[in-house]
C-alpha cells in the first residue's frame, strides 16, 4: 500500500487560553457554540490514547470531531475533552485486495481520489468534503448504495481506542460484537483511528444524472419518480431535491429566486441504446425540463457536485425521515409544508430513493437497521440570526407534519437532531442488544456526544 505521508506524527493540545482555541473548536454548522476544556488534536493513535486517558484521569466528558459535519454538531462538547481527528487522513489502496484504508480524519474526497487512480471507489456519501467517521459511523448514503450498499456496509476492519485506553483491531474475527455495533451505532463505542473499507471498479467516468425541473410540476415529478423506482435497477441511484435558486452569477436571471426541482444520480452500468432509453431518458421527462446535463461525467467530479450547497460554518438547522411510499397524502403535506417556509433565508428539502443492495441486508445483519424504506427525507435549512425561531418553529411543524408518513418513526442519524426517543425507534429491535455492547465497551457512557445508547 501507498500511503500519503505525513510529516508530523505528533499532536497538539489546544486549551481556551490558546490564540487558535476558538478556530479550532468551530464545526461545519456555524449555529453551534460550545466551549471544550481542551482539545487534543491528534496525528496518531497514540495521540488518540493519550487524549482519552487524559479525559478518564480528568473525569471529562469526550467528543470526537472527523470532519465534524453533523448538524447537531456532535464534535464539539461544553467543558469536556474534544478529540480532534482531522490531522489524520492518510489513505492507502491495496489495488490487488480491492481494499483501502483510511485515517478518521479522511474525508470522502481524500477516498476518492486515492481509489480512482485504481479504478476504484468505496460507497461514501454525496458531498465531497464530509468526514468518512461519522458518515460511515451512522450509515452512509451515496450514490453506489443502490448496487454496493451503505458506505457501514462496506466497513472490513477498523482501529479502535476503547473507553478505557486501549487500542484494538476490530472486525468480523475480532471483537465481532463491536464490529455489529459500529456498523450504523455510531461512535458510542470508542474513538476509531482508522477504517479499512472494500472497493469495487467504478468509473473514472460514470453517466451522471442532472436534470432541472419547475416546482410547478412537483405533484407530477414525484408521482412518476415512485413508479420508476419500483422498477429500477440496482446501477442507478437517484437523489431529488427541492429548493429555491440564488442570485448566481452562473444561473439564467430568470432562474434567481426561482423554487425547483433537481433531479441528480448516477448510472454505472453498461451504457446500451436500449439503457439509455429504457433506464435514462425517463428521468429527464418527468416533465418539461428547465436544464438538462445529463451525460458522462468523471466520477470524481460527480462526487463533489454538491459541495457548493452546503458552504462553511453558517448556521443550520436540519431533520430527516424515513418513509414508506411517496402516496397522495404525503406528496400534499410534503409540498405544503415546503411553501410555508418562504420567510427562512435558505431551505433544501431532499427525497433520496431507497433501493437494490442496501435494502437486501437483513435488519439485523448491522446495527444499522433501516432495511425496508423506501425514501430517505432530509431538510436543511439557514437559521436566520435576528429571528433564529422561524426556522425551529418551522422545522419541528415540519417534522410533526410527515412523522406519521414515515417508516417506524425512524430517521438518518446522521442527519436529525439527537433526541432519546428518535436514537431507539431507529435502532429498532437492535436497541436492545447495543444497549449490551454499550455496557460491556464503556459502561461510564464516556462517548456520549452523539446519538446516545445509554446502558442502563
Amino acid at each position: 500500500m501507498e500511503k500519503k505521508a505525513q510529516a508530523e506524527k505528533s499532536g497538539h493540545i489546544y486549551l481556551p487560553n490558546h490564540e487558535a482555541y476558538h478556530e479550532k473548536r468551530k464545526v461545519w454548522n456555524g449555529w453551534i457554540d460550545r466551549y471544550p476544556s481542551a482539545i487534543f488534536e491528534c496525528k496518531s493513535e497514540e495521540d488518540v490514547v493519550s487524549a482519552v486517558k487524559y479525559a478518564n484521569e480528568q473525569d471529562l466528558e469526550i467528543s470526537i470531531k472527523g470532519g465534524g459535519h453533523h448538524i447537531a454538531g456532535t464534535a464539539v462538547c461544553d467543558g469536556g475533552v474534544m478529540i480532534d481527528m482531522s490531522k489524520m487522513n492518510a489513505v492507502a489502496v491495496d489495488s490487488d485486495r480491492l481494499l483501502v484504508e483510511a485515517e478518521a480524519g479522511a474525508t470522502l474526497s481524500d477516498i476518492d481520489e486515492e481509489a480512482q487512480f485504481y479504478g476504484l471507489a468505496t460507497p461514501t456519501g454525496t458531498v465531497s468534503e464530509t468526514g468518512i467517521a461519522g458518515l460511515a459511523l451512522g450509515g452512509g448514503f451515496g450514490y453506489l448504495r443502490g448496487k454496493y450498499g451503505l458506505t457501514c456496509d462496506n466497513i472490513v476492519s477498523v482501529r479502535m481506542v476503547t473507553a478505557s485506553g486501549e487500542l484494538i483491531t476490530v472486525n468480523e474475527a475480532e471483537y465481532p460484537d463491536l464490529f455489529w455495533a459500529i456498523r450504523g451505532g455510531g461512535g458510542n463505542f470508542g474513538v476509531i483511528t482508522s477504517f479499512t473499507f472494500q472497493l469495487y471498479p467504478v468509473g473514472p467516468e460514470v453517466f451522471g444524472i442532472d436534470v432541472m425541473y419547475d416546482y410547478n410540476d412537483a405533484t407530477e415529478i414525484l408521482k412518476e419518480l415512485d413508479v420508476y423506482m419500483q422498477d429500477a435497477p440496482d446501477d442507478i441511484s437517484i437523489n431529488l431535491a427541492i429548493l429555491q435558486l440564488p442570485p448566481a452569477p452562473f444561473l439564467p436571471e430568470d432562474l434567481h429566486h426561482k423554487r425547483v426541482i433537481t433531479l441528480s444520480g448516477m448510472y454505472i452500468g453498461p451504457l446500451t441504446t436500449e439503457k439509455k432509453e429504457t433506464v435514462i431518458q425517463p428521468l429527464r421527462e418527468l416533465a418539461v425540463p428547465l436544464m438538462d446535463q445529463t451525460g458522462m461525467v468523471s466520477y470524481i467530479e460527480l462526487q463533489k457536485k454538491l459541495d457548493p450547497m452546503v458552504p462553511d460554518h453558517v448556521p443550520m438547522d436540519g431533520t430527516s425521515l424515513f418513509l414508506n411510499e411517496l402516496n397522495d397524502a404525503l406528496i400534499s403535506e410534503l409540498l405544503e409544508q415546503i411553501e410555508k417556509s418562504n420567510e427562512l433565508p435558505m431551505v433544501m428539502a431532499q427525497l433520496w430513493a431507497l433501493h437494490g443492495e442496501m435494502n437486501r441486508v437483513p435488519a439485523d445483519e448491522t446495527a444499522f437497521a433501516i432495511r425496508g424504506a423506501r425514501y430517505l427525507l432530509l431538510i436543511d435549512a439557514e437559521i436566520p440570526t435576528d429571528e433564529p425561531s422561524k426556522c425551529f418553529n418551522w422545522m419541528d411543524q415540519f417534522y410533526e407534519a410527515i412523522l406519521p408518513f414515515s417508516y417506524r418513526h425512524s430517521s438518518y442519524l446522521n442527519g436529525v437532531k439527537v433526541d432519546p426517543i428518535i436514537t431507539k425507534n431507529t435502532y429498532g429491535n437492535n436497541f436492545e442488544k447495543l444497549k449490551k455492547i454499550k455496557q460491556k465497551y464503556d459502561p461510564k457512557n464516556k462517548f456520549r456526544h452523539n446519538h446516545n445508547i445509554k446502558s442502563e
